[in-house]
């Protein structure tokens, strides 16, 4: 790992330079930059609204009326509709990575919001069953394909020294679109008509709209323009947003970095297209971490509520309609403000500990929770109703400490550009395992109660055992240096030798590219 001499309040590291940090809110360029990437991070706030206004629908009587109060598997169905159209996006042919990989950011984002626009369409006219599940199907097809350009966006545009905190905002925002989704079901829940359901149905759609008026006012991401030989272009990007419309010392050493690595990634990935994922030690521990990123972020018990908040209150006691849409409301808005809080102490305290420090506050909480519903089953004891409440918000704090935001941070960070769109097609992979998830939880529940929640007290368990022997610290590191961790100090990183690549292959890159070897002489010439 690189060590610095420096206070690290005042300066950050870059190709084994030293830089001094900037303060976003004092830069042109950056408040600009970051105004703009509202737009990608709205994605994850479409995501986020579906899970809690079908919670919240279900508090709803007009729309259990009109549905016929599906209860176990039935309710498992409506819900599963949205997973398997993410399923289906990456699996068997996985369009996300494609058309992020070959049209570039802005074009998934946009491809990916329009056929969600269509999907939410056949979700609100719904008249029948078949017609509400096809919606939900085509919506979460549409948010897979927006979910694998929007983040890649975020984190290859932002600054260097805001990176993980930006991109781990990102998925934070499912609390707010969460939080508009319970309250606005809250607010129509009253309606003497299908419009109780249909508003907060057709308002899904109003995310997409926005991404896709407003997405041509972002640039594209430079390491696509670089992947794609429009090098002029994507320095044009970086000196506009990162050095204010000057070609700093910061913004040629960036330049230079993630142009060369680009080229020894492209100069050494083999020609197998998805088997890179696996063709080296360290691209197969990245895709492992990849997929179990993903699939324990929906095993850990946190779809329990996401999903089924209200079956899961009905096992305490809690039925009446107005409770329960509350609790879901007020669950959304502190769920949102600790995954925040979490975003903006990723290099504080590291990717690793906070994973660690989640997890095993998780298991606390969650045994907590069984134990204190066991005794509700027995006793009928209010007192230990209330208990159960509170560990569901205690238990999603620690959730979304650790996980809530480095579920798509972390997998982006680790993969190698070459790899990086399809890596995050495996998280996705992942996180579809959620299709399984919302299918045993609603059964679970109804058959078992609290003794389903046994479960979720050993897998997590499990979970923990499983990140402290794989998950690789990488705070405070650049985003094209991480490959160190995974492929050792000869990994192929760009910005001279002393940053990771080895001397020969950055011979055979100068031999063969005129304009490898004057931008790596530009740099070496400032090192002096």
């Amino acid at each position: 790992m690189l060590k610095s001499t420096a206070p690290p309040s005042t300066t950050f590291r870059l190709a084994n330079k030293e830089f001094p940090k900037v303060t976003w809110w004092r830069e042109p360029g950056l408040r600009h930059l970051y105004f703009l990437l509202l737009v990608p991070l709205m994605t994850s706030m479409v995501n986020g609204y579906d899970g809690s206004m079908m919670n919240a629908l279900q508090t709803s009587g007009q729309w259990q009326n009109y549905f016929h109060h599906p209860r176990g598997s039935l309710l498992a169905f409506y819900n599963l509709a949205f997973a398997l159209g993410q399923l289906i996006a990456v699996i068997p042919f996985p369009f996300p990575a494609t058309i992020a990989d070959k049209l570039g950011r802005r074009w998934g984002v946009v491809i990916g919001s329009i056929i969600a626009i269509i999907g939410v369409a056949v979700q609100s006219a719904s008249i029948n069953v078949g017609m509400f599940v096809a919606g939900r199907f085509i919506v979460g097809f549409g948010v897979m394909i927006d979910h694998g350009s929007a983040p890649l966006m975020v984190t290859e545009l932002a600054h260097t020294q805001h990176r993980a905190t930006i991109t781990a905002i990102y998925n934070s925002t499912w609390y707010f679109g969460s939080i508009v989704a319970a309250w606005v079901t809250f607010g129509t829940i009253n309606i003497d008509s299908e419009w109780a359901w249909r508003i907060p149905s057709i308002i899904q759609a109003f995310p997409a709209i926005v991404q896709i008026m407003f997405i041509w006012f972002l640039p594209e991401s430079p390491r696509f323009l670089i992947a794609k030989d429009r090098h002029e272009e994507a320095l044009d990007i970086l000196v506009k947003f990162h050095g204010n419309g000057e070609r700093t010392d910061f913004v040629q050493t960036s330049f230079t970095e993630i142009k060369e690595t680009l080229a020894l990634e492209r100069e050494f990935a083999s020609k197998s297209g998805w088997l890179d994922l696996v063709s080296t030690p360290g691209n197969r521990k990245r895709t492992l971490i990849c997929y179990l990123q993903g699939f324990f972020s929906q095993w850990c018990g946190n779809g329990l509520v996401s999903y089924y908040l209200v079956p899961v209150l009905e096992t305490i006691g809690i039925t009446k309609n107005a409770e329960q849409a509350g609790l879901n409301g007020g669950l959304q808005i502190w769920n949102f403000i600790v995954a925040i809080w979490a975003a903006f102490n990723i290099d504080r305290f590291g990717r690793r500990k906070m994973v660690l420090g989640s997890t095993g506050s998780m298991i606390v909480c969650f045994v907590l929770w069984t134990i204190l519903s066991a005794r509700y089953n027995i006793t009928g004891d209010g007192a230990d109703a209330k208990g159960v409440i509170v560990m569901i918000f205690l238990f999603y704090t620690a959730f979304n400490c650790g996980w809530q935001g480095l579920v798509l941070a972390y997998p982006i960070e680790i993969l190698p550009y070459e790899i990086r769109a399809k890596g995050l097609n495996v998280t996705f992979f992942g996180v579809s395992s959620s299709l399984l998830n919302q299918y045993i939880n609603p059964v679970g529940i109804e058959s078992q109660g609290w003794r389903f929640y046994i479960f979720y007290d050993v897998f997590l368990c499990v979970i923990f055992v499983v990140v402290y022997f794989l998950w690789v610290e990488t705070k405070n590191t650049p985003l094209e240096e991480i490959a160190k961790y995974f492929d050792g100090e000869e990994a192929k990183v760009g910005g001279g030798a002393s940053t990771g690549a080895s001397a020969a292959v950055l011979s055979q890159m100068r031999a063969k590219n005129p304009d490898f070897e004057e931008e790596v002489t530009h740099v070496e010439a400032n090192e002096a």
